[in-house]
């Protein structure tokens, strides 16, 4: 499966919130045949995948392409790491965790210890620290303070189609909107279609934001990132399946028309989906701030269920992400058309 193997490569690469550089140049190469590619500012980038008359709706396929990690804030007088977070890490696995810090002279594995002395408790953010075996002096050379740390966390194959890695979140939505864009290069359809591949999602959502605000007028935005799977914790209204496909995303701020019609399509042309509600009245995903941007946009939140979110071991089906990409072409071929963005008949 050639999702697959981007996946893979696109999760072995390094890109930390505010310091996706790494990946934003691997995805720059995997896009570049799609069409035209710029970046924002703040360094999302934006690919011209189809360019129709303004009077036609455009649709951005957006997904982050930024991971969560650690960023050194101090080094104490032995030379251990002292961090803070970039993004919501999962503290109950964070010790022991291997890392790589991405220092000045190249990167240096290192492992994540805590000083929480009680073993029932979880640390804190400000018990964690990294340590890199190295002396104060040599630390402080190598990795200076702001030096993002990303997770070590190796792509393996579970059974019954499952993946583990670090990074699925939001990897695995890159690579589908990625086969999304490629399937549609081949689709007839009607519309502008811009694929936003944003920064920063884990930490405010920004890259995202900055870059529909960039793209107006924007009519449609299907915005793909992941959402819980059902784990033994969860009860089964509070996540989606593994196998079952992407969870389409009914919430105050999308558009229930553009979600039912996806799942009307995704029904009439027998792609495994299902449908689910996001608690609150924001998703807090990027489609919140593509949403608001310019004049506003009808969006969508397709999420890929995925367990132990913001974990080196995050686990999600491979039929998922490629259902994911089948459901946002076809919905855009079917139902993005000139008559005030209207499904066609």
């Amino acid at each position: 499966m050639e999702i697959l193997a981007l996946l893979e490569k696109l999760t072995q690469h390094h890109g930390v919130a505010g310091d996706e550089k790494p990946i934003a140049d691997l995805l720059e190469e995997e896009i570049r045949d799609l069409g035209p590619v710029r970046r924002t500012p703040l360094g999302s980038l934006i690919c011209t995948v189809k360019q129709e008359s303004p009077d036609k709706p455009h649709v951005v396929l957006e997904a982050h392409m930024d991971e969560i990690g650690l960023m050194v804030c101090a080094i104490d007088k032995d030379g251990f790491l002292k961090v803070t977070r970039c993004g919501g890490i999962d503290r109950r696995v964070a010790t022991a965790s291997p890392v790589i810090i991405h220092g000045t002279k190249g990167p240096r594995r290192g492992i994540v210890a805590s000083e929480e002395q009680d073993p029932a408790k979880n640390p804190t953010v400000d018990q964690l620290y990294v340590d890199a075996g190295m002396s104060r002096e040599q630390a402080e050379e190598e990795f200076p303070i702001g030096t993002r740390i990303s997770y070590m966390g190796s792509f393996k194959h579970l059974l019954e189609g499952n993946v583990s890695s670090k990074a699925l979140d939001d990897r695995c939505g890159c690579a589908a909107m990625i086969t999304a864009a490629r399937l549609l290069k081949t689709m007839d359809t009607d519309c502008s279609i811009t694929l936003l591949l944003s920064v920063m999602e884990e930490v405010g959502g920004m890259g995202a934001a900055t870059g529909a605000n960039a793209l107006q007028p924007i009519s449609h935005c299907i915005s793909v990132d992941v959402s819980f799977a059902l784990t033994p914790e969860l009860q089964t209204h509070q996540g989606g399946k593994l196998g079952d496909g992407p969870m389409v995303g009914h919430n105050p701020i999308l558009s229930r028309e553009v979600s039912e019609e996806m799942a009307r399509v995704g029904r009439e042309q027998n792609i495994t989906h299902q449908v689910k509600v996001y608690a609150g009245y924001r998703t807090g995903t990027d489609a919140d701030g593509i949403i608001l941007a310019g004049q506003g946009a009808k969006g969508a939140c397709t999420c890929i269920p995925l367990r132990y979110m913001h974990t080196p071991v995050e686990v999600i089906n491979a039929s998922d992400m490629e259902n994911t990409a089948k459901l946002a072409a076809a919905y855009v071929a079917e139902c993005i058309r000139p008559q005030e963005g209207a499904c066609r008949a």
